[in-house]
């Protein structure tokens, strides 16, 4: 199934990054999530070993500020299942928030009815500094 995959900031109306990703079947929120931390992290492997930019890659990342080859000088490979655990962790404390085709889904453990080309934003919560009382 392919799904487009919308990262956003709270503050910010412009997008930093939309992409068509191709994902199993999944019927949770939290295999959605392991499903995209799989995919960025083959992603990051596959820069590795290619770092030649195309016309249309050098466009897309001048939009969004930077240009770069994405070499990854660090040579630790990254261990999957910590990398799960994190992006979970990250989004039971709320610093990013995940709609489908514009509804918000809270739960980890909330039932998906995904089908190809639905429209997923994950929008990143910027944290104000200072005190609350």
């Amino acid at each position: 199934m392919k799904i487009q995959v919308v990262k956003k900031k709270a503050s910010s109306l412009r997008e930093l990054a939309r992409e068509t990703v191709e994902i199993s079947e999944i019927s949770t929120l939290r295999e959605l999530l392991t499903e995209m931390v799989n995919h960025e992290l083959d992603r990051a492997q596959k820069v590795k070993e290619n770092p030649v930019l195309e016309e249309q890659e050098i466009t897309d990342q001048s939009k969004l500020g930077r240009v770069s080859f994405g070499v990854n000088y660090n040579e630790n490979q990254p261990d999957r299942q910590n990398a799960i655990q994190v992006m979970i962790q990250n989004f039971e404390d709320g610093l990013f928030r995940v709609f489908i085709n514009g509804e918000e889904y809270l739960e980890l453990n909330d039932t998906l009815q995904m089908k190809d080309g639905d429209e997923v934003v994950f929008i990143r919560l910027v944290m104000l500094a200072g005190r609350m009382w």
